[in-house]
């Protein structure tokens, strides 16, 4: 029952990839401005960014959100949609994730599914926040009933330093901290944090999964908050879901204490990186109302 945007931006997410110019602030949520001076400090607890998809790819859009430069895919399964259920009004951003699709690395898959870019602060104009100790990012997510999990998949989070050194398999001069949905413990939609930094990896030399099952997605075709703080000089990493905090690790996070924040990671997609994580059929996810913080939000 959404009807799409139609920007000249849903065509191409090409667009994204060559965005590098500096950007002004993005649509006001009755929050404080929406970027800061790179001199000026930011409170805790306060609006410092806002994004939402109203004219989504557009040069506008890329310049309101700071889009990086490199690392974006997906174009064909990324579209803003009207939805004035959504927080703050609308629109959202639709993501479709094709039958037995994952990320672009698959060699097998039918089509990625899914899809990513990154946000970066400095272009924000918002460096005090990354050279800052803590940052919290909160938006909202839908998943429609009936959703297929099938066998897990990355949601977007925050990331730092060097964009290609903080995931897939590269643990550089970079980190991140997206969610999952895993299946797990009998059930499909278990939540995790799914933490890459310089000195950890996974069994398989990928990421680490902390708070495996500390909460569970909800695939009932309503708005829900997912929130999350991290502090590059603990290493502490702290999420809320509707507000309600379900996981707190102390000192998870090793090695980023140098590392700034980058932004944004919008990512995801079904995987892992072969057919196996895919659903059976075409499944979408809406995602709206993006916003960063010096500390808790809620």
């Amino acid at each position: 029952m959404n009807r799409p945007v139609r920007t000249a931006a849903l065509a191409a997410l090409a667009l994204l990839a060559a965005a590098g110019c500096s950007a002004t602030p993005a649509r006001a949520r009755t929050h404080p401005p929406t970027s800061t001076t790179a001199a000026a400090p930011v409170p805790a607890g306060s609006v410092a960014w806002s994004g939402g998809f109203r004219g989504y790819g557009t040069p506008q859009w890329q310049h309101s959100w700071g889009v990086a430069a490199q690392g974006a895919w997906g174009a064909p399964d990324f579209g803003a949609v009207e939805d004035p259920a959504a927080p703050s009004g609308g629109p959202a951003l639709r993501v479709t994730y094709g039958a037995g699709s994952s990320a672009n690395t698959c060699t097998d898959c039918p089509n990625p599914g899914g899809g990513q870019f990154y946000t970066d602060l400095n272009t924000l104009g918002l460096s005090a926040l990354a050279q800052g100790p803590t940052l919290d990012l909160k938006y909202s997510v839908r998943f429609p009933t009936g959703r297929d999990w099938g066998k897990a998949g990355k949601l977007p989070g925050l990331y730092g330093g060097k964009i290609g050194q903080e995931s897939g398999g590269n643990h550089g001069a970079g980190w991140s901290t997206r969610y999952m949905w895993r299946a797990a413990k009998g059930s499909p939609d278990n939540g995790e944090v799914y933490l890459y930094t310089p000195t950890n990896s996974g069994p398989t030399g990928y990421g680490v999964d902390e708070g495996l099952g500390d909460w569970h997605f909800q695939a009932d075709d309503r708005w829900h908050t997912v929130e999350q703080l991290v502090n590059r000089s603990t290493g502490d990493i702290t999420v809320w879901y509707d507000g309600r905090q379900v996981h707190a690790a102390t000192g998870t996070a090793t090695g980023i204490g140098s590392i700034p924040f980058g932004g944004v990671l919008f990512s995801t997609f079904y995987g892992g990186h072969d057919t196996s994580w895919g659903p059976a059929s075409t499944q979408q996810a809406y995602f709206a109302d993006f916003s960063l913080s010096a500390g808790v939000q809620h």
